[in-house]
């Protein structure tokens, strides 16, 4: 395993024109034409693609482009402003979300990229909203909703043939062209091949082929004869037109020759020869978009998978067994939206951090809540302070603040931290998460399943069943509580209860959080604080502190002991804010104290499981031969019942999961770009246990 996150970016090193318009130094070539780039993008990127004519006239809810070079977001803007004056001419259209995917190896600073932007007076109300949910620069995928969830920016920050490349549902040649997202029409940007050569390679043109389909477009600025013979290999019609100002041709054209792959039936038999590819157990089945949707659970993955739904217009029945949401998991009334980056790849690694960062974005309008009189606050985005336990913390901390930017995470030293944390600490030195916060989870979910296609009903799920295309939640009596095509379990520990999921290898550990009434000194506590334990600034008057953790313990009885368990936590944190707290530290207090106790539910390998429910017998049938051999020719697609997924096993940190584990079931149920790279997404697949059982003789 590397020792650094094999893809840390290194943001665009930019000049400046004497008119004041960037270049780039890396590649010696402007981003736009000095003479008349929005005038440019309109026509080479808009016009070619017909894209005005071709909104009015589609009929899905979504329309996706595809761009090579994001650069300063100028195409990006210019295609959204014009989107958005389609819907307001057009309100009848069908058509409502535009998906903007655009990769770029080179991102721009947010200094810069506003800089460049203040050269468009006519697009500053995008540019600005924008620039404000700009990611950090780290490798990835990028999720951002603008003007109302009205258009989708997906930024691939990497290579551009890997990144487009991860957003295929499958990496095994025989299935390279299967369960893939589609692309409407492709802006063929970024530096001149020129001074780019790498970028425009034949792998880049397959991969653009690979996620299109009949009627998908392409234009480009470029009229290179190695780009017209490539995109013309992989199945694209290629036209060329004059070009505006100094540009002589450009390049349009359409995907003329969507090859399927047909495997033979013999083909599909298990070989026993080694192979370079696993099999493909992980393939998630391409459905149709339902017309209606379950979800059971109300807490937060059952609230902000309803949610993601609802906003793509599917209706949502969201069944939970207590008369309000949020009332086990996610009851406690500070949730912290918890740090814990490492200098590893591991894959736990990068999913946390891509977790988080969509975390902090996705809660923006619970974390920069202001309390009224009628309202108590939601959440606060106060900072989250992580304080080291051990002087190899310390170590670590110098190389993740060295490896991350700046507006993620800073290294502080001693009156910093004092300044940031607001009390004084024994500490002297702490990583600080200027982003992140806490949030009142029961909140949360009641303000998620707001939503007009959502359908709240109160009931105790005894099974499910699927009959006739359809799945139904049923009680203890056997009457059907609702019925749908598609089904999301989001229950927690609960979710292994059913025939269909009681093989997943959940784990029920037992949590208690402490309610501490806040001193005149504690009260100054400005941020989060993290270590052994955590302790959250005070909300009207009081703290919560915690949390315990009881692996064999099944009573949510509060326990007094557990009280003074996480108030040594905080005093192994910080001593000196445990010393801010002392009147409520001695034993005759314990007994006067308050909290709450739940469960968490987690699995072996502390990644929650997202996707697509196997059939558990199917696939220890189809991949019987990695019992002998771990790397087995078995080209098989994985078994899943239909319209059933998964969201669950999100232990303690459900607050920094359950948005991107949400939308990734959403984006496989409604055929869309994922947010994750595929890689990833293998790696939240409820499938994984089976096939590493299997490969371990465990099954």
């Amino acid at each position: 395993m590397s020792t650094q996150l094999p893809a840390t970016l290194h943001h665009a090193d930019i000049g400046w024109s004497t008119e004041g318009h960037p270049v780039s130094t890396t590649f010696d070539d402007v981003y736009f034409n000095s003479d008349g780039g929005i005038e440019e993008s309109r026509y080479v990127f808009l016009q070619q693609n017909e894209l005005p004519k071709r909104w009015a006239n589609h009929s899905s809810a979504t329309f996706t482009i595809g761009e090579t070079g994001f650069g300063t977001g100028l195409n990006f803007l210019v295609t959204a402003q014009t989107w958005l004056n389609h819907l307001a001419a057009d309100s009848d259209s069908e058509t409502t979300c535009l998906h903007f995917v655009s990769v770029e190896k080179y991102p721009l600073s947010k200094n810069d990229l506003k800089q460049a932007l203040n050269l468009w007076p006519e697009l500053k109300a995008l540019a600005d909203e924008l620039i404000q949910l700009y990611p950090p620069i780290i490798s990835g995928v990028h999720r951002l909703k603008l003007a109302n969830n009205r258009i989708l920016l997906t930024l691939l920050f990497g290579e551009a043939n890997q990144m487009l490349s991860a957003l295929k549902g499958c990496d095994h040649p025989l299935f390279h062209q299967q369960g893939n997202p589609v692309v409407d029409a492709w802006f063929l940007d970024g530096f001149s091949p020129a001074k780019n050569p790498k970028m425009w390679s034949d792998e880049l043109f397959q991969t653009i082929a690979d996620l299109s389909d009949s009627g998908t477009t392409f234009s480009t600025f470029t009229s290179a004869s190695n780009v017209r013979s490539g995109l013309t290999a992989v199945g694209f019609e290629v036209k060329k037109n004059p070009g505006l100002h100094n540009k002589r041709e450009i390049l349009h054209g359409k995907f003329a020759n969507p090859a399927t792959v047909e495997v033979c039936e013999s083909e599909w038999l298990p070989a026993t020869f080694n192979s370079s590819h696993q099999p493909p157990w992980y393939l998630a089945a391409t459905i149709n978009k339902p017309e209606a949707t379950i979800v059971l659970g109300g807490g937060i993955a059952g609230c902000s998978t309803a949610r993601a739904l609802a906003e793509r217009g599917i209706p949502v029945t969201l069944i939970e067994r207590h008369p309000t949401l949020g009332k086990e998991g996610s009851g406690n009334p500070q949730g912290i939206l918890y740090p814990k980056l490492s200098t590893g790849a591991s894959q736990l690694a990068r999913f946390g951090l891509a977790a988080l960062s969509h975390a902090s974005r996705y809660h923006s309008k619970f974390l920069d809540d202001q309390p009224t009189a009628l309202n108590k606050l939601t959440g606060q985005r106060c900072g989250v302070l992580v304080l080291p336990q051990s002087e190899k913390d310390k170590q670590q901390f110098q190389k993740i603040a060295e490896l991350f930017p700046e507006e993620l995470v800073q290294l502080l030293r001693g009156e910093q931290l004092t300044q940031a944390a607001g009390v004084p600490l024994s500490s002297t030195y702490g990583l600080f998460f200027p982003k992140l916060g806490w949030i009142n989870p029961p909140k949360v979910c009641q303000m998620l399943a707001e939503h007009p296609l959502i359908t709240i009903q109160t009931a105790e799920v005894a099974n499910i069943t699927y009959v006739h295309g359809h799945w139904q939640a049923k009680e203890n009596t056997g009457d059907a509580i609702a019925s749908a095509p598609v089904m999301v379990i989001a229950c927690g520990f609960d979710s292994g209860r059913f025939s269909q999921t009681n093989h997943l290898p959940l784990k029920k550990i037992r949590g208690q959080i402490t309610s501490l009434p806040a001193t005149i000194e504690s009260a100054r506590l400005r941020t989060v604080l993290c270590g052994e334990g955590y302790i959250a600034p005070a909300t009207n008057g009081t703290h919560t502190l915690g949390a315990t953790y009881n692996f064999h313990e099944t009573s949510t009885e509060v326990s007094t002991s557990d009280h003074h368990t996480n108030l040594e936590q905080l005093a192994n944190t910080d001593q000196g804010m445990a010393d801010t707290l002392i009147e409520t530290t001695g034993n005759h207090a314990l007994n006067t104290l308050t909290g709450r106790a739940a469960f968490r539910c987690t699995t072996p390998d502390y990644l929650p499981i997202a996707g697509p429910a196997p059939k558990l017998d199917d696939y220890l049938r189809d991949y019987d031969l990695l019992r002998k051999n771990a790397r087995s020719h078995i080209p098989i697609a994985g078994s899943v019942w239909p319209g059933l997924y998964l969201n669950i096993g999100h232990g303690s940190r459900g607050l920094s999961y359950t948005p991107m584990c949400a939308e990734v079931l959403a984006s496989q149920i409604c055929s869309e770009v994922p947010p994750l790279e595929l890689d990833l997404r293998q790696a939240l697949h409820p499938g994984r246990f089976i096939i590493r059982d299997l490969k371990r003789h465990k099954r």
